[in-house]
């Protein structure tokens, strides 16, 4: 009997590998038996471990991204190699061509195998309620539900500077905390910070960039967040650094700022994907409504490649990862920025430095595998390595990018940067 299943098994495997030409990956069934896709020339990628013999079909009906992602994340199967070659591999299968009737008779095979259930532990998913996406209700619940996993959980892979962005490396060589201060040092030079002025941050996280400004650059700051562990611990470091007659952390939603408080200077880090496209323009108003005349403004922004069409990204990242998350063009939003009368002074491209950066923090989460299990879980260690995976193979493959955009607030018109960006670069 056992045989037979295994037979079957190896015949859907069979199936599934006629007309593949992607990379080389192995099948292991249970321990019973492996299957090669791919040239027997080219080193193996990576191995799928399927549990036992209900596991592939659970894995693999219904035919959705969606299921084969929620088996990974339940320990249906396993994973081992590199997971930029699993999505390549993933692109190769759905693009071999078959006829109906092929298509047919694998589905007739797949539910012929074995049924059952091998669920993990699960995952809290993100309720999909009835709450209008992006209003500050939603918005609220959405970052509590990416960035509120754990403090701990987030500090073992993100290192010591515990920035969550892209980082800036002036070399390949360089090590993840060297690029997050280089991104850090980049910004405030953008910002031509200066001593005595104020800086506020829109999504500070935990605090590092208002940190750095106020030691380096001598500046007074005040960064806002919506999850309650990123302004708890921001305050506790800015404590430590006996910065807090310089820095402060307020949890709030930015739309509620006081306007009557102006700003020298206005930084958002990576925030925009959580504004939201229809948001964007209102996001904008009230940055100027925040700001002194005369000042700059800096925004660095997850974009969509607008040539691909509108990204939306795989199902599973809505429901288990970062919530209503929302890519627009940097297009658009240099539109929505000059219709709210801001000078577009700097727009620079660093998709590269985004790959790199996922490609670190993927490396932190595999090496720490058993720890952020024991902190977090195995289920939420499997949707971040998988995410992160993702987010490098997006900015590899040219998908999404990533910009730095530099606003002028000069209703005058006098200028506020030097002829030449010598103070920056050099």
């Amino acid at each position: 009997m056992e045989d037979k299943i295994l037979s079957k098994h190896l015949l859907v495997l069979d199936y599934l590998s006629s007309g593949y030409r992607g990379v080389p990956f192995e099948v292991d069934l249970w321990g019973k038996s492996i299957f090669r896709f791919g040239s027997l020339k080219e080193a193996t990628r990576f191995k799928l471990f399927f549990r036992n013999p209900n596991s592939l079909k659970q894995s693999l009906f219904p035919p959705t991204e969606l299921n084969v992602t929620e088996s990974y994340f339940n320990d249906v199967f396993d994973i081992e190699g590199d997971l930029f070659s699993v999505f390549d591999a993933a692109f190769s299968l759905s693009r071999v061509k078959r006829s109906v009737s092929q298509k047919v008779a694998i589905i007739s095979l797949i539910l012929s195998l074995p049924s059952g259930t091998s669920k993990g532990e699960g995952k809290e998913v993100f309720k999909d309620n009835l709450k209008v996406k992006h209003s500050k209700g939603r918005d609220s619940e959405a970052v509590k539900f990416h960035y509120d996993v754990s403090n701990e959980f987030y500090a073992k892979w993100l290192g010591e500077t515990m920035v969550y962005s892209g980082a800036y490396f002036k070399t390949r060589s360089d090590s993840l905390d060297t690029a997050q201060i280089n991104k850090l040092d980049f910004i405030c030079k953008k910002l031509r910070l200066k001593p005595g002025e104020t800086l506020l941050d829109i999504g500070c996280g935990w605090g590092s960039l208002i940190m750095h400004a106020a030691k380096n650059y001598g500046v007074r700051a005040v960064g806002v967040t919506l999850s309650e562990n990123q302004a708890e611990f921001a305050i506790n470091r800015i404590k430590v650094e006996n910065l807090s007659e310089r820095v402060s952390v307020k949890l709030s939603d930015y739309r509620d700022l006081d306007e009557s408080v102006k700003f020298d200077k206005i930084s958002s880090v990576e925030m925009l994907h959580h504004v939201g496209d229809k948001n964007t323009h209102e996001y904008f108003e009230k940055i100027r409504k925040l700001q002194r005349n005369n000042s700059l403004s800096f925004h660095l922004a997850i974009t969509n490649n607008s040539s691909k069409g509108k990204y939306r990204g795989p199902k599973f990242t809505q429901k288990y990862f970062m919530p209503d998350y929302d890519l627009i063009p940097v297009s658009k939003l240099i539109k929505y920025a000059e219709q709210n009368k801001f000078e577009v002074l700097d727009v620079e491209c660093l998709r590269e430095h985004y790959d790199l950066t996922a490609e670190h923090w993927l490396r932190n989460i595999e090496s720490m595998k058993g720890e952020l299990q024991d902190i977090a879980g195995d289920t939420i260690y499997r949707v971040w390595r998988l995410s992160m995976a993702l987010l490098s193979y997006g900015f590899k493959r040219n998908l999404i990018n990533l910009y730095h955009i530099v606003l002028a607030n000069d209703p005058e018109n006098r200028g506020v940067l030097p002829l030449n960006r010598e103070d920056v670069y050099l």
